[in-house]
């Protein structure tokens, strides 16, 4: 039987095949979902370009699945250029997150507006189902998607007190200050929240601005044949106040190491920065550039 977090990420892939407001029927990742019969996923869209997007659906077992996209698909091409989209989207720094009228805590700027842009449709999909009737709602997404499920689950978790909210996200970047975590956590959400990292993934750091000057500076050598590389020692130490990141983590972390193999917690934690300090020091670029893609490692590692 297909597990519940491959179906999810099945979900957070079919979000990138959003055109038009709608998913083409006959979707292989829709499918993956296990739809429930007479069913298709309640598609909703906002932003230029439609740039921010998810659907709502109903499983053949009782879930309800909400699936957030990420702004960038699956990245190929120009690292340098990559980051420095993601600088941008982080230019605007931390604001107010309301939940209930009151603020809950501080988080990124972006996350906020593509969440709240879409919210109202959101909402209004889940109002068409009948969710007494369901064993609960199961957030997830990719990359940008990913980290609007945080923001996501703490406004369900407000409307909904008594219904069971999980998050199982993919690639998710730092989306919050610790006053926001610790709400979240109040709210019981935290031992239903779960955030898978592929190894080599960079994403999961950002935003973090020494980090990003140096991988950009870098690359920016590599790509002209020059010798720049760096040792080991010279790159920014995760926990080194220097280098301080206002963003944290939050939920349980599920590491995707060496040949798929699931590590948890802090030597997670401490396994993911080695593997990605050892490919900014060997210059492995195109490692860095195809990991964050969620159709790739992270399909075939959890699926």
């Amino acid at each position: 039987m297909t597990t519940l977090e491959c179906r999810l990420i099945n979900a957070a892939i079919a979000c990138y095949a959003i055109s038009k407001g709608q998913i083409p029927q006959g979707n292989a990742n829709v499918k993956a979902i296990g739809l429930a019969p007479n069913t298709w996923p309640r598609v909703f869209v906002n932003g230029l370009d439609e740039i921010n997007a998810g659907f709502v659906a109903e499983t053949d077992d009782g879930w309800v699945v909400l699936a957030l996209r990420g702004t960038l698909p699956p990245f190929k091409g120009d690292l340098v250029k990559w980051v420095l989209d993601w600088l941008q989207d982080f230019e605007a720094g931390p604001t107010n997150w309301y939940v209930g009228g009151r603020v809950f805590g501080r988080v990124e700027t972006g996350f906020a507006n593509a969440t709240l842009s879409i919210w109202p449709q959101a909402m209004a999909a889940l109002s068409q189902i009948d969710l007494s009737a369901k064993k609960g709602i199961l957030v997830t997404g990719h990359s940008k998607g990913a980290a609007m499920t945080y923001l996501a689950a703490s406004l369900l978790k407000t409307a909904w007190p008594h219904l069971l909210i999980e998050n199982c996200c993919f690639a998710a970047p730092r989306t919050c200050e610790q006053d926001f975590a610790a709400n979240y956590d109040a709210l019981g959400l935290t031992p239903f929240t779960v955030r898978y990292q592929n190894m080599y993934d960079i994403v999961p750091y950002l935003p973090w601005w020494p980090f990003l000057s140096v991988l950009a500076a870098q690359e920016r050598h590599a790509s002209k044949g020059a010798s720049n590389r760096l040792t080991a020692t010279a790159w920014p130490e995760a926990g080194n106040p220097a280098f301080s990141n206002a963003y944290v983590p939050i939920g349980h972390l599920r590491y995707l190491g060496p040949d798929c193999v699931v590590e948890y917690g802090q030597q997670g934690a401490a396994n993911a920065w080695a593997a990605m300090r050892h490919a900014l020091d060997h210059l492995d670029f195109k490692e860095i550039a195809e990991a964050h893609s969620a159709s790739g490692r992270y399909y075939a590692c959890i699926c």
